[in-house]
């Protein structure tokens, strides 16, 4: 070979190792730059993007159904014996943690939404927010946060979404493990034939050293999930808890009426981490008065026996309709009990009556439960024994209430002297159904403490204090922004949305991290805005706001009722 053909291989030897050594540094940076070589991320993008508005949509939707006792949790991944049966794409019933699978596309109302690569998405869903047994119930509400690691951060990631991408061979190295993926056509998925590196061992990561890692990742944060779940609760509260805390004193059965009731008295605003919401006298905004006389909320600060209790400086006295009684005696056995004894006369049956007084009950949500009280009776003390068959209650200015307890029992005729023993412990006033998590429609705003973010105002004339021309009119009831004329709410609910400051610092005893503009001024006008400035082209509605009124109580005309602003 002649020296002019040996120059030739030589420069073509150099310009082979140039163009592998610059092939070797474009693909580096391009892998450093994306990692998504021969994917449009812009189509994923696109896809990713339908299925996050729908696992939100579907979240609202559901939180809004009356009876649904989780209100804001998400649906578990497609059901792993789903794949590749007529029942693909429906979620699995629970999902114990980590909550990871393919995406439940058709629980979702979406068809099969796949990637680029035609590939079905996959989705993981933070800790407290799915459901793992159908004996666990969550707490989700606006100050619930995310719990999925995402890029070594776990402040606000509620779920993630990912596009797999076309299968490829997964190089041992950092955290990633050696995998070569396939994807079979049946059986349940193995998700490292799916997923890469952090996204299979559950610390979830949006890209990972190195070239063997193709799963576009999008995220789903406190941020994007909670406008759209305190538009749904603010609805069921419209529905369910404004009728609810209406007919608290609303009965004949506490002298007032359906059409003018007395509300209770507001807790006075503070941390409601650890407020005791027992409500004071001659405070009418602040948090809903709580507390609960019921054991079972334990170490709650707002749990406590002691609060709605006898006042033993008052009765308890007993009178009888029916017949007569003999030599009556009442007393306070103990603070907590009640209790009335003698004989009485009479022919067919006789009604007992038993009068104290209760402290507080205005400070609390009260009911009745006369079935609490038991009678004892007979010609020899005891031999039977019964319950109480009807009560009544009127308020007092402080707070008070003078209460009626009735029990009917036999006369045996004329002549004839029968022992009584009646007897009332606190269980004749017992928590409101508001109170009860158990309830099967109001349950889930006690046991998702949504009443931790709901502001309560009610107008003085409505309360005890106004005893006895109690109700306020259209000069001095509350006053909201949406009616006209616009004083003419008796009670309302602010529902405070995410802290628009800091989301963290939360819960704590600043109003002002709660409530925005004339709903944080502590006087009497209430109001809606919408919630960002974007929506509207009045300058006095640019900055932020996102409470959400929830109206109690009105006097004609009927207002128009706030509109649940969506995200």
């Amino acid at each position: 070979m002649g020296r002019r053909a040996q120059r030739g291989v030589a420069l073509i030897a150099l310009l082979a190792v140039a163009v592998m050594a610059i092939a070797y540094l474009l693909t580096s940076r391009l892998n450093a730059a994306s990692r998504f070589v021969g994917i449009d991320r812009d189509s994923n993008a696109m896809v990713l993007a339908r299925a996050k508005r729908a696992l939100i949509g579907y979240m609202a939707q559901q939180a809004a159904l009356s009876g649904e006792n989780n209100p804001g949790h998400l649906p578990c991944p497609e059901a792993p014996a789903n794949f590749g049966t007529t029942n693909e794409g429906i979620e699995s019933a629970f999902c114990a943690a980590p909550a990871v699978g393919r995406l439940p596309w058709r629980t979702l109302g979406l068809e099969k939404l796949v990637d680029a690569a035609g590939e079905p998405l996959w989705y993981a869903i933070s800790t407290g927010w799915h459901r793992p047994n159908s004996m666990t119930t969550l707490t989700i509400n606006s100050d619930s946060p995310g719990q999925l690691n995402l890029n070594g951060a776990t402040s606000d990631v509620v779920a993630v979404i990912i596009a797999p991408g076309p299968a490829i061979t997964v190089q041992a190295g950092g955290p990633c493990a050696a995998w070569s993926q396939a994807r079979p056509a049946a059986g349940p998925p193995d998700l490292r034939n799916y997923l890469e590196c952090g996204n299979v061992t559950g610390s979830y990561v949006t890209s990972s050293p190195g070239n063997t890692f193709n799963d576009q990742v999008l995220r789903v944060s406190v941020a994007d999930i909670i406008p759209a779940l305190e538009a749904a609760v603010a609805d069921r509260m419209q529905r369910e808890i404004a009728p609810a805390l209406r007919s608290v004193y609303a009965a004949a059965s506490w002298g007032t009426s359906a059409g003018n009731p007395l509300y209770p008295f507001a807790t006075p605003f503070a941390n409601p981490g650890t407020s005791n919401y027992r409500g004071v006298n001659g405070t009418y905004q602040g948090l809903l008065p709580f507390t609960s006389s019921d054991a079972a909320c334990g170490a709650d600060p707002r749990c406590t026996a002691n609060f709605v209790t006898w006042n033993t400086g008052v009765g308890p006295t007993v009178t009888a309709s029916g017949g007569a009684l003999i030599a009556p005696s009442c007393s306070f056995p103990n603070a907590s009990t009640a209790r009335c004894t003698g004989i009485y006369v009479g022919a067919g049956t006789v009604t007992l009556r038993m009068s104290a007084r209760a402290s507080n009950l205005a400070m609390a949500l009260r009911t009745l439960a006369p079935g609490n009280m038991t009678v004892d009776y007979g010609l020899v003390p005891y031999t039977a024994s019964g319950s109480g068959t009807s009560s009544s209650g009127t308020f007092n200015t402080d707070g008070s209430a003078n209460l009626t307890l009735n029990a009917d029992v036999p006369g045996l005729g004329a002549g004839i002297n029968v022992f009584f023993r009646l007897t009332a412990d606190l269980g004749v006033i017992a928590d409101h159904a508001l109170l009860n998590p158990a309830n099967p429609t109001t349950g889930w705003f006690v046991r998702n403490e949504w009443y931790r973010l709901v502001y309560y105002a009610v107008a003085q004339q409505s309360t005890p204090n106004a005893l006895p021309a109690y109700g306020c009119d259209s000069t001095n009831c509350l006053r909201y922004n949406g009616v006209s004329p616009p004083r003419n709410i008796r009670s309302l609910l602010v529902l405070a949305g995410q802290s628009l400051s800091n989301p963290a610092a939360r819960p704590n005893g600043n109003l002002a991290d709660y409530l925005e503009y004339d709903n944080v001024d502590l006087g009497t006008r209430y109001e809606q805005r919408p919630p960002r400035a974007s929506k509207v082209s009045n300058p006095a509605f640019n900055a932020p706001f996102n409470d959400r009124l929830i109206l109690v109580d009105w006097i004609a005309p009927n207002p128009t009722f706030p509109v649940a602003y969506l995200p």
